[in-house]
């Protein structure tokens, strides 16, 4: 899971490259131009950066239960799988089952968006038998739950409506203001929010 959590950091660190290429534009190129969807993808990277990070280690956390190298939970017990993936595993020899069962994982997890707080803590269910996952999640950043889970969904909000609707303001058809220094404390959040769940459930 740790080399997830350094994966996480490279994308984080080249969604930080765009805000250097921003001051750089900003100060340098003097055209009446806007350099703001420089932000906006920050934004949008920051997110999705966060988003493969939850997919990896749940992803990882699974198969380790499978070989027997994690706990089992509860919700992994629960989980069904097709007859097509129990064939599969039931045939395996090389490659080995593991192999088969984490396609199997790849793809149901595949339409899964793990950027909501309810969602995360479902998908945490998986590897991590801990009640009130929110609250611990938010003690080890300094935070209190609620407050952790609303910047959260602040922040993914401020995402969907670029990704979504083009940042486009409804009313006035025009672009929604976005400010570098928003962008500086979205990610500074979404990197300590995912060191500190890959921490806990490691």
């Amino acid at each position: 899971m740790y080399k997830s959590l350094g994966v996480f950091k490279d994308n984080l660190n080249s969604a930080q490259e765009l805000l250097t290429l921003y001051d750089y534009l900003a100060a340098n190129i003097k055209v009446p131009m806007s350099f703001d969807d420089l932000l906006r993808l920050h934004m949008v990277q920051s997110v999705s950066a966060f988003d493969k990070l939850m997919h990896d280690i749940i992803r990882i956390g699974i198969v380790d239960i499978f070989i027997g190298a994690r706990p089992v939970t509860k919700k992994y017990l629960n989980e069904p799988i097709s007859m097509s993936t129990h064939n599969s595993l039931s045939a395996a020899t090389i490659p080995p089952k593991e192999y088969f069962f984490e396609q199997a994982i790849v793809s149901k997890l595949s339409y899964i968006s793990y950027q909501a707080p309810d969602i995360i803590a479902d998908g945490l269910s998986y590897i991590w038998n801990v009640k009130h996952k929110w609250d611990q999640i938010a003690a080890a950043m300094s935070m209190k739950a609620e407050d952790a889970k609303r910047q959260l969904r602040l922040i993914v909000s401020r995402r969907n409506q670029i990704v979504h609707e083009a940042d486009i303001e409804l009313t006035t058809g025009g672009k929604r203001p976005i400010a570098k220094n928003d962008c500086e404390t979205s990610i500074l959040f979404i990197g300590k929010l995912g060191e500190q769940i890959v921490r806990l459930v490691a």
